[in-house]
């Protein structure tokens, strides 16, 4: 019982807000409660999940990744190109293995030559993207004539018991991260370099190999979201995944994820994710332009990194 007062008072915030956005969403349009419109928000959420599990080690170490838009791009096309020559197993194989050297890459730099995760990302979200328009030509690949195009097609619209595929997957990446940061050596060290790095370090534990890991994850679940969202658009666009980085950044800073690291928890990411896609949903019924949804998007983060910096004064006071 103590565990589960000291959680919701942890999460009383990020509840409260997605409790009053479900409250809202339902007096402003009454197709928001329908199943079909449930079904379709967890369809839409899940390339943002699926990049927030990884955006949430990341943040945990005190880091961040601007790059995860952009290897999503990466992934999306690589996937939807090499459909044509080989096996669609192969093929995205191939497209998680680029991203996941891409965020191995801002790992190392990060970790070994001690640049600003900011500065590193940054750069790395330009170079991803460069090389998502090199592959294609700028021009976007349709899948649809390539073999193994009934498989994706399958992913994208199919589902077992009601649930929809691209459901079950995002249902998998939250699991296996919650089961990586509970019960794992990786979870517990990613926890405490972001609470005490310096503790860290004079305990003897090689900092520099676990501060890669999470941005190595961060590139699977961007090459993951990658396939996922290739699969939902039926092309790999060289344009996919832009402002993702942002709204998974939002979605863990509203979960309660602390910007310096050290503390944040999956269902506070979960949490997170649903609130900004109740918010895209209700807009998008109401037919809102896409501009006030990025102007909405951006207030929030700004909002969620001010009452996390509140709770954080209020605990050390």
């Amino acid at each position: 019982m103590n565990q589960i007062k000291e959680y919701l008072r942890e999460q009383a915030i990020p509840l409260i807000v997605l409790l009053l956005m479900v409250f809202i969403a339902s007096l402003v349009s009454p197709v928001f409660l329908s199943v079909s419109n449930f079904t379709n928000i967890v369809v839409q959420i899940a390339v943002t999940m699926i990049v927030s599990m990884g955006m949430l080690l990341v943040i945990l170490t005190g880091g961040i990744d601007l790059s995860v838009g952009s290897t999503v791009a990466v992934a999306g096309v690589l996937c939807a190109g090499l459909m044509k020559t080989m096996p669609i197993g192969g093929a995205i194989c191939l497209a998680i293995i680029a991203s996941s050297v891409l965020g191995l890459t801002s790992g190392v730099i990060i970790a070994l030559l001690k640049i600003a995760p900011f500065i590193v990302t940054l750069g790395m979200m330009s170079f991803a993207r460069g090389i998502a328009y090199w592959y294609t030509k700028s021009l976007p690949i349709s899948w649809f004539s390539f073999p193994g195009s009934n498989f994706l097609y399958a992913v994208a619209t199919g589902n077992v018991r009601g649930i929809p595929y691209l459901a079950v997957i995002w249902i998998i990446i939250v699991i296996l991260t919650a089961i990586i940061l509970k019960y794992s050596v990786m979870g517990r060290i990613v926890y405490s370099i972001g609470g005490n790095e310096t503790a860290v370090r004079l305990s003897g534990i090689k900092v520099k190999t676990w501060k890669i890991m999470p941005y190595l994850f961060s590139g699977i679940c961007a090459g993951i979201g990658g396939v996922v969202l290739t699969a939902r658009l039926g092309v790999g666009t060289p344009t996919g995944g832009n402002g993702l980085e942002m709204d998974s950044i939002a979605a863990v800073v509203i979960g309660g994820t602390s910007f310096s690291g050290g503390k944040g928890t999956v269902s506070g990411v979960i949490i997170g994710v649903f609130v900004l896609g109740i918010i895209n949903n209700i807009l998008d019924l109401m037919n809102v332009p896409s501009y006030p949804q990025m102007m909405l998007k951006g207030g929030i983060i700004v909002a969620a990194v001010i009452l996390s910096k509140f709770r954080e004064n209020s605990i050390i006071g």
